[in-house]
């Protein structure tokens, strides 16, 4: 189940939750959303505000560990965009705007899932490599 946040702030690339140092660092500079999951986990949007080559990145912050757990990045070079159109469509699933038309879907998993998709890169979406993911993120079109 999501629920928007409004505590959560960047500052010098490390996340303050209530105005409280989590000690845990992101890439990026303007925090675009914050969704509360289950009470357990943070879903972070991130953006790093360069002008001619706009990146998100997406983090899924442990809460009980204070650890990032899954996270992924999506850009195209030379292209830039802005967040837009958070909405929740399910308790497990979310769809947003950026880069391309349709927009995304993230599905959040209930327990991690074995993932091999390191040995299919995508265009857009880049991901560390992985054997579990504990989401995935599909393009609307």
């Amino acid at each position: 189940m999501f629920k928007k946040l409004t505590n959560i702030q960047i500052h010098n690339n490390t996340i303050i939750i209530d105005g409280h140092e989590s000690k845990v660092r992101v890439d990026g500079t303007c925090l675009e959303a914050a969704l509360l999951v289950d009470d357990n986990y943070i879903l972070l949007f991130v953006t790093f505000d360069c002008p001619f080559e706009e990146i998100l990145a997406i983090y899924l912050l442990d809460l009980q560990q204070n650890r990032i757990i899954d996270k992924a990045k999506i850009y195209r070079m030379y292209y830039t965009d802005f967040f837009s159109d958070l909405v929740i469509l399910s308790e497990n699933r979310i769809s947003f705007d950026f880069l391309i038309e349709g927009g995304w879907t993230l599905e959040l998993f209930d327990k991690p899932k074995k993932s091999l998709t390191y040995l299919f890169p995508t265009l857009l979406v880049k991901r560390p490599f992985s054997l579990t993911r504990y989401f995935s993120i599909k393009n609307n079109v």
